[in-house]
């Protein structure tokens, strides 16, 4: 299956930027199932393109002169092989750290008491199903409701609140699995066709579970497939958010986002 993506942000400033640096991190992995087959950004600034230290592609735009309008822009089409997914998500120390690290906890997937409880629902050795069980009573708990946390939200303020996005559910079945001894690591990418949470960047979990990495969409109670697209893995938001970046000068800033998806 193809799907095609196109995603345009801009910024309109009240007075010029001077300065301005953003950390994008927008173009899909090259993974087993997962191929680019073209793939486009551009953006107002001198846009440069590195991996990091989990095998994402990060790309860094600099805004060097005053401007009062900002924008990138991603486009391109990928080739999903659901065989080829199933079949080949090993650990691969090539393009990324070692699976043990991904057992730490960070500031934003400490569990609570009642987390811990549901730790006790999994193990390395865990199937499919109890993963899927385990992500059901998570979403349960933690009700879809978009516009009541933000980015900085951690898994015990979700957790207490009982409502969230796609980010707050993974960041809770990173504390949950963690916990158990599972490693997990965060997945951000788009998700294509109709769906409960927004088809613009999405979230998700990978599990290591009897010597493989699952992947599992809380949201959604169900494993991510052909339909979801890989854009970056680490060890929650913070460490591969979409879009993160700091200016000096603009003062009121106002941002318009366009995204599709398709197949």
């Amino acid at each position: 299956m193809q799907i095609f993506v196109e995603h345009q942000t801009h910024y309109d400033y009240e007075e010029p930027v001077r300065y301005a640096i953003q950390r994008i991190y927008l173009t899909p992995r090259e993974e087993p199932g997962q191929r680019l087959i073209r793939w486009e950004v551009s953006g107002s600034g001198e846009l440069s393109h590195q991996r990091d230290a989990f095998g994402n592609t990060v790309t860094t735009m600099v805004i060097a002169r005053p401007a009062r309008h900002v924008f990138f822009r991603v486009s391109g089409e990928v080739q999903m092989n659901p065989r080829e997914m199933q079949s080949s998500r090993v650990d691969d120390n090539s393009v990324s750290p070692p699976v043990d690290v991904f057992l730490r906890q960070t500031s934003l997937t400490i569990p609570c008491a009642e987390m811990m409880e549901f730790a006790a629902m999994l193990s390395p050795s865990s199937s499919i199903q109890e993963l899927l069980l385990l992500a059901e009573r998570v979403e349960d708990h933690l009700t879809y409701t978009p516009g009541v946390t933000h980015v900085g939200t951690s898994a015990i303020d979700a957790w207490h609140r009982g409502a969230g996005v796609c980010q707050d559910h993974a960041h809770v079945m990173l504390a949950i699995c963690r916990a158990a001894g599972v490693p997990a690591r965060y997945v951000s990418g788009y998700l294509s066709g109709e769906a409960r949470a927004s088809q613009a960047t999405h979230a998700w979990v990978d599990c290591w579970l009897q010597g493989q990495w699952v992947s599992v969409d809380i949201t959604h109670r169900c494993l991510a497939t052909d339909r979801w697209i890989r854009l970056a893995i680490g060890a929650d938001y913070e460490s591969v958010s979409p879009v993160r970046g700091v200016r000096r000068g603009g003062g009121l800033e106002t941002m318009r986002v366009s995204v599709t998806v398709h197949h």
